[in-house]
């Protein structure tokens, strides 16, 4: 923590041709050691939050993106958008779909909610996708039409009732 903090003032003081392997190697390390909260956080300090996308994995992805979504909420406009944008870029790479589609509407972004919902092939994820976007009045234009009548909220009484029986 010490080295970072260091590494974060020298780098204001343009040094930071020099010391970029060492930040890339200090990444690398708490990324390995599950200190992924201090690489975000040095990353960030020192505007390269790019790095940390090729030292994310199954193991660690999950924990990254939750701290950067949270993160989000205390930094300027412009940064909160690059960030909720890189973790949604996470969240489509490794298949979390639900979660990708919330981060789209964070970002109020239509388009990225189509992408989402296109990316996804698992027909039971495209429904869930479908109720998430039919809450938010998301539009989107579907062939399919179990997936529309969804999107329109056409049924949205009879599966809340349905559902309630089950439990």
């Amino acid at each position: 923590r010490q080295l970072e903090g260091e590494i974060a003032e020298e780098w204001n003081v343009d040094n930071s041709e020099l010391l970029l392997p060492l930040v890339k190697d200090v990444v690398s390390f708490d990324m390995k050691h599950s200190a992924e909260i201090q690489a975000c956080d040095l990353l960030m300090e020192i505007d390269k939050l790019d790095l940390l996308t090729q030292h994310m994995d199954q193991s660690n992805y999950p924990r990254v993106c939750l701290y950067l979504i949270g993160c989000a909420s205390y930094v300027v406009e412009p940064e909160s958008t690059q960030i909720l944008q890189g973790v949604l870029d996470t969240y489509l790479r490794f298949g979390e779909y639900p979660r990708a589609m919330l981060v789209a509407m964070q970002l109020h972004d239509r388009a990225k909610c189509e992408e989402v919902f296109n990316k996804c092939n698992d027909m039971l994820l495209k429904k869930q996708l479908c109720y998430m976007m039919a809450r938010q009045y998301i539009p989107v234009d579907l062939e399919d039409e179990d997936l529309r009548t969804i999107l329109l909220n056409a049924h949205i009484n009879d599966h809340f009732l349905s559902l309630g029986r089950e439990l």
